[in-house]
């Protein structure tokens, strides 16, 4: 156990200046992007969407989980004796989540009563929130970041190196899904530790399907099966003057993106530049497109107009087939009036899943880093996951919980989640772009030529060729 930092560190204004701020929504790890992002991916989480949620996790299935006969004693048992003081502990999320771990840290307190947590609930402008607090040197001793943060925050002085806490705490690493522990790294000194992940999966409206007389597609289809599906799957209205349904719909969001170019094997970020113009990114990048411009999909910025959002589309069944992560489950099981399940992203040459995510970081201010280390290690436990898993939110990062059917819950199927834990963060070209610490900016660029593309404003080679001049004549520069 090491001794608690009595010295406060002073953050250097120019690198708190430095880390760029994003408001709006801040729900089911979609939170960092820009506002086009947030509605393709973060509307999701709604009022209906918390009553669903909250209405799987039951104390009945947190009881089941902790029960199960594959969990594991946690570890941080014997270094929480003699524990204390107080903690603060910051997140984002929807109503639901923040009642998630209120119930995560009474029950760490009763394991360990002297320490104290303050939750600090942040549901929306988060990253100004985070950016406040650094200036006025009061950073929580315990928040999230995302994936594309880390390197960034890291830089300014944010986050603690837990590098030597994780020697203390081996289960923290040990059955952790490879490669996503990356994600957290920054010249070889661990920052960030992911604590969850959404998965990409394809959501079917299967009586849809039936109502077509089309079959129901696997996970062994591929992307021309995808392609042609969605054209058989749109229908018209009986005078034939507009979309009824639509076979599928995209996000203009960095997940949809990594995916769609990671099947294709793309190098779009190659030797530290952006590199969109690549054959096989925009091999990727024509799925979207061309579904758009064929009238299989409709534009993101058609679904945005009228106040919608494609995960809307799909639950009152004007979509028979939407890409998104495990965030949207809790709204699906409460509202979909339909059969409905889900299979894997189509294949391409290959298959990658994007490590979209959370991390928990320590702040570099922290004055109690042995008990904030300890409450991660309990939240990252079996038993703390027990508390959150169910819910469906999110998946787990621990192969041994992943194949928990008490912590991973249907519907919809779980094959297709645990299975895409094989190619996880397979897509290096992500990492490297991530890691640049400019993701935040390269982002907004990408979404803005690829708005225009989908929008019908220029074509797609075009958006491609500007997303690679304003990235590396701005960003990219070395």
């Amino acid at each position: 156990m090491r001794k608690k930092t009595s010295t406060a560190v002073a953050l250097p204004l120019a690198a708190l200046m430095a880390v760029s701020v994003f408001s709006g929504p801040l729900s089911a790890h979609a939170t960092e992007t820009t506002a086009a992002a947030t509605t393709a991916a973060a509307a999701e989480t709604t009022a209906a969407a918390t009553t669903a949620a909250a209405g799987e996790t039951t104390a009945a299935a947190t009881t089941a989980a902790a029960a199960s006969t594959e969990t594991q004693a946690w570890e941080g048992a014997d270094k929480a004796k003699g524990l204390s003081g107080k903690l603060t502990y910051m997140h984002f999320g929807d109503d639901y989540e923040r009642q998630m771990y209120e119930n995560l840290f009474k029950a760490y307190k009763e394991k360990v009563p002297g320490v104290e947590i303050e939750q600090q609930y942040v549901p929306d402008d988060y990253y100004t929130k985070l950016q406040t607090l650094a200036a006025s040197n009061t950073l929580p001793d315990i928040f999230w970041v995302a994936e594309t943060r880390t390197k960034e925050f890291a830089d300014a002085g944010l986050l603690s190196d837990v590098t030597d806490y994780l020697k203390d705490y081996p289960a923290i690493t040990s059955d952790m899904i490879e490669n996503v522990l990356d994600y957290g790294t920054v010249d070889g000194k661990v920052y960030a530790i992911p604590k969850d992940w959404t998965g990409y999966v394809m959501y079917l409206n299967t009586d849809l399907f039936d109502k077509a007389g089309v079959e129901v597609p696997t996970s062994d289809w591929t992307i021309d099966d995808y392609e042609s599906l969605a054209q058989q799957l749109t229908t018209k209205t009986a005078d034939g003057s507009r979309v009824d349904t639509y076979g599928t719909a995209i996000n203009n969001y960095r997940a949809d993106w990594v995916n769609w170019m990671g099947n294709y094997g793309a190098e779009w970020f190659k030797d530290g530049k952006s590199n969109l113009q690549d054959e096989n990114a925009k091999k990727g990048l024509s799925v979207m497109y061309d579904l758009v411009k064929n009238g299989s999909a409709p534009s993101p910025g058609t679904v945005s107009s009228t106040g919608d959002s494609e995960d809307r589309l799909f639950i009152t069944g004007k979509v028979a087939m939407y890409p998104s992560g495990r965030w949207v489950i809790p709204s699906f099981r409460k509202e979909c009036t339909f059969k409905w399940d889900a299979v894997e992203m189509p294949k391409g040459t290959t298959r990658t899943c994007p490590f979209i995510c959370g991390l928990i970081a320590v702040g570099a201010t922290s004055q109690n880093k042995d008990a904030a280390m300890n409450l991660i290690s309990y939240q990252l436990s079996d038993e703390g996951l027990s508390y959150v898993m169910p819910s469906a939110l999110s998946l787990p990062l621990y192969k041994h919980v992943l194949e928990n059917p008490n912590m991973v819950t249907a519907p919809p199927n779980t094959d297709p989640f645990i299975k895409e834990a094989d190619y996880l963060a397979s897509d290096p070209a992500y990492l490297n772009a991530v890691m640049t610490g400019h993701w935040a900016e390269y982002g907004d660029i990408i979404t803005n030529e690829l708005s225009n593309a989908f929008e019908g404003q220029t074509d797609l080679d075009t958006a491609l060729k500007n997303i690679d001049d304003q990235a590396n004549s701005q960003l990219f520069t070395n």
